[in-house]
């Protein structure tokens, strides 16, 4: 009854894998790009992992009218191709009219739902170990809440829905909203300090549950500041949100992800002489670039890589109806960057054991298993290699394919042997085995020649084939009595079933497939025929013509012997 009710608690309450880890602790390319259309994947490669640089990452929406799961997974496959790290800011909807009389604003999310996302966000297999999720946007804004300023509401639900997520799997990295630093107090929107005040006031606990911090460190006034400028309202915003938090109680160090940043340019659908041009804008991203290495940012996303309308269409980097880029893509692009090696869940099974129990000295094996991809990372040659040496196949997650190995034997009575795949320099264990060596076995034949009395030939053959490749081939063998014995039989796994083939001269082939045994094995061939006249392997009508010029006692001689 104790293991029936244990069984339940842990099919209840599954043990969850291990947690997050440090963003900057590893590798980390920390360039990215902010995008809101996600058929602009494909261009982003080019843009964040260029000039040394990989695994950039990518800030996108997911609202609540975009939840088809087959289409999401599609999109992190597509990103664990290209090596892209997801930060994906959750959002619901825009309605109209709430409450009554108000511009249409972003409905507030439904804690009754909150199991509808979890579900959807816990069951994709996503690129790397962590997950980046961004709850919501600028609250601070009524228009981003349900046209209300509602700090505690805001804070409620932030710690609600991170611990669902957390309790889901603890590889959900959870980031707060990013808030306008802006933004002043009034009806429309509230004074970025005062919002977080009564945030950690209505819920303190909101300092343990984020895992990072968020922030939109906009280059103000009027997204056109000064490079150069410091504290809130410039790139450096960052820096002031944090000391400000630290404040009000953050005892732990939090990576940043500047999830939204940059300037407006003057050109759009109606181009604004007032703005700064394409040129300065870049000028301005390469300056930038030293703000951008201080160390405590993870990320930096800016907004935004492709808006082909009002009213970000001034923020745009591609230009309006076509394929090119404005200045700054080629600023950003030719910033240098890191080989990030963000870390992936790697677990592989298996399907047959690659390992045998027993073999046999002094000996060379190609051995073979089916292996199953369950993990996160894309197993291939390049970037994984397999000791003992042998062939990777390439294999994206849930895809199987045949893993193989080459390994030599000792002279010596046990073999301790471990398979092992490196990534990023850490070692993943396949299958560890302590294998039995024996000595090589023997080949007993024991076969008829013909119809003859006595079975004797010189110059037998016999090869071992492990399905259609050569293991061993023998030959000078002499047939006495229709026994044969060959010795020292090695590169075959004891047990295993082989073909082998026995050529006598004058004879057709003879082949037996069965298992070969570790110590002795014998094998009884069928009749041999005396049928290979021009002694080519085959009964032919070449080998009639050999025997039409032999007079009735050289063939009589043939088939039943002197």
């Amino acid at each position: 009854m104790l293991a029936v009710l244990l069984s339940l608690v842990l099919l209840l309450f599954p043990k969850q894998v291990a947690a997050i880890y440090g963003p900057v602790s590893v590798p980390n390319n920390r360039y990215g790009i902010h995008i809101v259309d996600t058929s602009d994947l494909p261009d982003l490669p080019t843009l964040v992992n260029s000039n040394g640089g990989d695994w950039g990452y990518v800030t996108m929406v997911l609202s609540d009218n975009d939840r088809d799961a087959g289409h999401w997974q599609s999109l992190f496959d597509h990103m664990r191709r290209t090596h892209l790290i997801p930060i994906i800011r959750l959002a619901t909807h825009v309605e109209n009219g709430l409450p009554a009389g108000k511009a249409g604003a972003w409905v507030k999310p439904s804690k009754d739902r909150f199991y509808e996302v979890v579900k959807l966000l816990n069951g994709l297999n996503w690129p790397t170990e962590n997950r980046y999720i961004i709850l919501y946007n600028e609250p601070n804004h009524a228009k981003e809440w349900g046209n209300t300023l509602d700090p505690e509401g805001y804070a409620e639900i932030l710690v609600m829905f991170a611990r669902q997520l957390k309790e889901a799997n603890e590889d959900f990295f959870i980031l707060p909203a990013g808030l306008d630093a802006s933004s002043a107090s009034d009806d429309l929107s509230m004074d970025e300090a005062e919002y977080l005040r009564r945030m950690v006031l209505a819920k303190p606990e909101i300092l343990t549950v984020i895992d990072g911090w968020t922030s939109h460190s906009y280059p103000n006034p009027g997204f056109s500041g000064s490079p150069y400028a410091t504290g809130r309202g410039t790139l450096r915003t960052f820096e002031w949100e944090l000391n400000y938090v630290q404040s009000l109680g953050l005892s732990k160090n939090l990576p940043v992800f500047i999830t939204e940043t940059g300037w407006m340019h003057s050109e759009g659908k109606v181009p604004l002489r007032g703005l700064l041009t394409p040129q300065q804008v870049a000028e301005n991203i390469r300056i930038a670039a030293t703000v951008w290495r201080d160390p405590r940012i993870a990320a930096v996303t800016p907004f935004i890589f492709n808006y082909q309308d009002i009213p970000f269409d001034h923020f745009s980097w591609k230009k309006l109806g076509g394929k090119e880029f404005y200045d700054q893509y080629a600023s950003y692009q030719n910033l240098p960057k890191v080989r990030g090696t963000p870390r992936q869940r790697e677990a592989y099974t298996l399907l047959s054991d690659l390992l045998p129990a027993k073999l046999i000295t002094g000996s060379t094996y190609i051995l073979t298993s089916v292996i199953q991809n369950d993990g996160q990372g894309i197993l291939n040659s390049q970037d994984y290699t397999i000791s003992p040496s042998g062939l990777i196949p390439t294999l994206e997650p849930g895809e199987k394919g045949t893993l193989t190995i080459r390994l030599e034997t000792p002279d010596a009575t046990q073999f301790s042997v471990s398979v092992t795949l490196t990534h990023n320099n850490e070692d993943i264990l396949l299958q560890q085995r302590t294998i039995e060596l024996v000595p090589p076995p023997s080949l007993a034949i024991r076969g008829q020649l013909g119809w003859r009395t006595t079975s004797d030939a010189a110059n037998v053959s016999v090869l071992v084939y492990d399905k259609d490749t050569l293991l061993q081939k023998f030959t000078g063998l002499t047939m006495q009595n229709g026994a044969i014995l060959v010795e020292g039989l090695t590169d075959i796994i004891p047990g295993s079933p082989y073909r082998v083939v026995i050529l006598v001269p004058g004879y057709l082939p003879r082949q037996v497939i069965g298992a070969l045994q570790a110590t002795k094995t014998t094998i009884y061939p069928k009749r041999f025929l005396p049928l290979d006249f021009d002694n080519d392997g085959a009964f032919t009508f070449a080998d009639i013509k050999a025997l039409l010029p032999l007079s009735p006692a050289v063939a009589f001689t043939r088939f039943f012997g002197p």
